[in-house]
């Protein structure tokens, strides 16, 4: 075991550099990035599922990212078949469009399902909706946030029937940071119309970056609430 356990991590160790990364396949053609998830809840992968993503990766791309998504790159002519074979496996496709997207927790894979109701509301009625750049929003359904909700651009930490509201974070750079808490103890149904109603405001705001809309308009927007 001793044997393998040092060749395994020898072999982690030598850092391959890949050669079709998304930049250096859309040097040669005309290429896409799709974000692809097991589900919007679910977290795990099937042996179906993986033969799909390694059949796409013969003429593309795979990579896992720190969103918890795999980001499949495809010639753009082949999206709408690539599309097909994903959902007949039951994999979630984000098109590469400006929109708003949901990264879920796994709800205890299943065991805790008091927020899923809400859940299924934001999902029905947020995931992607169009803004004028992509907004992640982090959903946990506990306060034990081990999907790190508060490190999206909003997130939402549900705990006995009401949210915790978080925006404005900066996942990387110099200046990282987590989303400032800017409301506290909200009814669960309340939480649809407030972020409906921040997104439109920022979706018709003059301000690109959101951390920097949620900055300015801190105090607009807790009077949402």
């Amino acid at each position: 075991m001793k044997q393998y356990m040092k060749q395994n991590f020898d072999n982690a160790m030598k850092l391959p550099m890949p050669g079709k990364t998304f930049a250096k396949l859309g040097a040669k053609g005309d290429y896409v990035a799709l974000q692809v998830r097991p589900g919007l809840i679910n977290k795990h992968v099937t042996s179906e599922q993986l033969i799909t993503l390694a059949n796409l990766e013969k003429e593309g791309s795979v990579k896992y990212s720190a969103g918890h998504s795999f980001i499949v790159t495809i010639q753009q002519n082949s999206m709408e078949e690539a599309i097909e074979m994903l959902t007949q496996v039951g994999l979630y496709v984000v098109p590469p469009t400006p929109c708003a997207t949901l990264k879920c927790c796994d709800f205890c894979d299943g065991d805790v399902l008091d927020a899923l109701p809400l859940a299924r509301q934001l999902l029905l009625q947020i995931e992607q909706m169009p803004m004028k750049q992509r907004i992640r929003i982090g959903f946990n359904a506990c306060t034990l946030a081990c999907y790190n909700a508060v490190q999206d651009d909003l997130g939402l930490v549900f705990h006995n029937g009401k949210v915790d509201v978080y925006g404005g974070a900066i996942p990387m750079g110099r200046r990282a940071r987590s989303g400032q808490l800017l409301m506290k103890n909200v009814p669960e149904q309340q939480i649809l119309n407030i972020i409906q109603q921040l997104l439109t405001l920022y979706n018709t705001s003059p301000v690109e970056k959101f951390a920097t809309f949620i900055k300015r308009e801190k105090a607009t927007i807790q009077l949402l609430q």
